[in-house]
């Protein structure tokens, strides 16, 4: 079992690494003139990864609200970064696409993403970043299974 207060430090490390790799994304994007925010990429990195996904999954990936990421869909939208296309299995649901213009954005912010990340891991030895990543998907997977059976 583990200490309450490693359990509270662990909590605190999240919330600090998810504000500060933010914030470093924001500066690199900005550097790299990429043209957007990491609150606009995080949905079209989600997109290159789940093409088709409804804006109520997208929104969960982006770690944001419904109405929240409608905002920032819209955005996306009228700069030619996405499309919307209707749903396969759902009258209701769209299906979100990154268009060629985003595909092309995605490919220039991937080297500043990478780079940013770097810097993160940079006092990390490789089988360090292994471990790391291992034990993230693990967190993940049990908070992914949490939510799914409604414990």
């Amino acid at each position: 079992m583990v200490d309450a207060q490693s359990l509270r430090n662990i909590g605190l490390l999240f919330r600090s690494i998810n504000f500060n790799f933010r914030q470093e994304m924001d500066k690199a994007l900005r550097k790299g003139g990429v043209g957007v925010s990491f609150g606009e990429i995080s949905p079209m990195l989600v997109l290159l990864l789940h093409p088709g996904i409804n804006g109520a999954q997208l929104a969960r990936h982006s770690m944001v609200s419904a109405q929240a990421m409608n905002s920032v869909l819209r955005k996306l939208v009228s700069k030619k970064y996405i499309e919307r296309r209707p749903h396969p299995e759902s009258l209701r649901a769209d299906s979100w696409y990154l268009t060629d213009k985003g595909s092309r954005l995605m490919e220039r912010a991937k080297g500043v993403y990478e780079a940013a990340t770097s810097r993160m891991l940079s006092e990390l030895n490789a089988q360090e970043v292994k471990n790391l990543e291992k034990y993230l998907r693990r967190c993940a997977t049990s908070l992914e299974g949490e939510l799914s059976t409604g414990r």
